[in-house]
């Protein structure tokens, strides 16, 4: 008699956050030029799926690990790799993304970024960039409430997102 075992399933049992991680949800914008995503925040680092358009999806992965700045190393600034997938232009949103998390809580930082919107002009690129700017923004201010999730080992402020890059609220020169 030979036993049979049950097929395995997967769950999507809701697993309790351990106190040095956290997953959340967020959002910037309406209509067509939203984006939204999730975080996962883990004891030393953070990944980041952000989405947004007529048709989100996956164009470009970054890596960014916080280093002291070449300019100055009192300052923090972070090394970024893209991956971009063939025919997407996602980088230029993934980079500046990425970079500014990994500078500003002091985390290696994972973003997937995918934002597609049906014959965008530049006009609708600005204000994906801009609400992706307000995203990173509220990534930074419930990482900061997350148990353990403060930057490390200073605070740097957030910026702005704007194409390939990421504008300080003050002025900043990396080197």
């Amino acid at each position: 008699m030979s036993a049979r075992r049950a097929p395995q399933r997967a769950t999507q049992a809701a697993a309790a956050p351990s106190p040095t991680s956290a997953h959340f949800g967020f959002e910037a914008g309406a209509g067509r030029h939203r984006v939204w995503g999730t975080a996962f925040l883990s004891q030393e680092g953070l990944a980041v799926n952000l989405v947004g358009g007529d048709q989100p999806h996956i164009g470009a992965v970054a890596v960014s690990i916080p280093r002291p700045s070449l300019a100055n190393p009192r300052q923090r600034s972070a090394s970024t790799s893209v991956f971009t997938v063939v025919g997407h232009k996602e980088d230029e949103l993934a980079r500046p993304v990425a970079a500014e998390l990994a500078r500003v809580l002091g985390r290696t930082t994972v973003v997937v970024a995918g934002v597609h919107i049906r014959r965008a002009r530049a006009a609708d690129l600005g204000k994906v960039l801009e609400n992706a700017g307000r995203a990173v923004e509220a990534i930074i201010a419930r990482v900061k409430q997350s148990p353990g999730g403060a930057p490390r080992p200073r605070e740097v402020r957030a910026g702005t997102v704007r194409a390939g890059r990421v504008e300080p609220g003050g002025k900043r020169r990396e080197g």
